[in-house]
């Protein structure tokens, strides 16, 4: 009875050391699943070209172009041409203002011009005369200046012979002053007739360039006057992407040598030099201008259009990772490496960024592997396990 009484003591002790045996095992089985390696994926450090560049809007822009405007006062007779029409310079007719005032003014300098030459013709024939009557009065001067020194004529006789010549000379003076007048009120009445015709000219306006209508201003009936624009006109044979850029980058671009790739709409459209740098910079902006000439690409190089000009500055060779994969904690830029299963940290100099991927100056050796994926919860020495 004794030994039936002790074997139940002794089984209600062991009892609950074995279940506490039991539940330590347990536990430590949970906390060893729990240690497991974090699924990265790598990718190996890549040698990439990496350009310093900066990408600007712009605009596609005709580089010829011509406002035609209004060069007379007047009511616009008529518009011969719309937008979209083609025009050819020095030969199309584009607009017409006023023409029968203008041709009655030309018709009225014209005759002012004939009344002024034959006021000429009269005062030229009349200091003929004069001047032969002078000549007669200076010839018989001469005689009675003769005949008075041999005491054959009075004195009276001969001072009328003198006053004679005296009126002659001023005679021919006068006719020659009329002369000089006549023919200055010709070459006025020619002045005249020469506004006249430029009014009438005006009047008819023809395309100054070979080009397009890209823009009409005004409608026939409309009063204008001198320098009112009526039409533009644009030569779509030359089109130009213009851009500004800050104030740092001018002594950077170099008309003739610089490249800038244009991107209109989203599609490329190849690559091009810069022809044209502003001579100053915009004191309020800080900005200056430049242009390039385009060449048509697949039709896209239509004037009015937005560009993306990006203007290349460097080209270079590098060691590059996927930006993304780059990480800054306390200060430090880092990319972990997986590395014997492990994650290990390396600190690296970033470089130039193009396109999600980042230049390495420093910290990373060509051939290895960065993590790309799961990074953001890697921590040096974690055990990691590449997918």
């Amino acid at each position: 009875m004794k030994t039936a009484r002790l074997a139940l003591v002794l089984f209600a002790a062991v009892l609950p050391a074995a279940l506490l045996a039991t539940g330590c095992g347990k536990k430590e089985a949970a906390a060893a699943d729990t240690v497991r390696a974090l699924a990265v994926r790598v990718q190996p450090v890549a040698a990439r070209d990496f350009e310093r560049r900066l990408t600007v809007q712009g605009t596609l822009e005709a580089k010829n172009y011509a406002t035609v405007a209004s060069r007379a006062d007047g009511n616009l007779d008529a518009i011969w041409v719309d937008e979209g029409d083609a025009v050819v310079a020095g030969e199309t007719a584009l607009f017409q203002i006023d023409p029968v005032g203008r041709e009655n003014a030309r018709t009225i300098a014209k005759q002012n011009l004939a009344v002024a030459q034959a006021s000429l013709d009269v005062a030229q024939a009349s200091a003929k005369k004069t001047e032969a009557e002078a000549r007669k009065a200076t010839l018989d001067f001469a005689r009675y200046e003769r005949l008075h020194q041999a005491g054959k004529v009075s004195d009276n006789e001969f001072e009328s012979a003198e006053v004679a010549r005296a009126q002659a000379q001023a005679g021919r003076a006068v006719a020659e002053a009329q002369v000089d007048l006549a023919e200055r009120q010709v070459k006025q009445a020619e002045a005249n007739l020469a506004i006249a015709e430029k009014n009438l000219a005006d009047a008819r306006i023809l395309a100054p360039i070979t080009g397009v209508v890209s823009a009409r201003h005004a409608e026939p009936g409309e009063q204008m006057s001198v320098g009112k624009p009526v039409l533009r006109i644009d030569d779509l044979s030359v089109v130009e992407a213009a851009a500004y850029l800050p104030a740092q980058y001018y002594p950077e671009v170099e008309p003739g040598k610089t490249e800038f790739r244009l991107g209109v709409g989203g599609r490329a459209a190849g690559t091009h030099v810069v022809a044209y740098r502003s001579p100053v910079i915009d004191p309020t902006l800080r900005t200056f201008e430049i242009k390039g000439r385009v060449a048509a690409a697949d039709g896209l190089a239509v004037p009015g259009q937005m560009a993306d000009l990006t203007i290349v500055f460097e080209t270079r060779a590098g060691l590059g990772v996927p930006s993304a994969s780059i990480l800054t904690r306390n200060g430090r830029t880092i990319v972990f490496v997986a590395q014997d299963g492990l994650a290990a940290a390396r600190e690296v100099q970033p470089g130039l960024q193009n396109d999600a991927w980042t230049e390495i100056l420093s910290g990373l050796e060509a051939g290895g592997s960065i993590v790309t994926e799961g990074q953001t919860q890697l921590r040096d020495g974690l055990a990691v396990e590449i997918l």
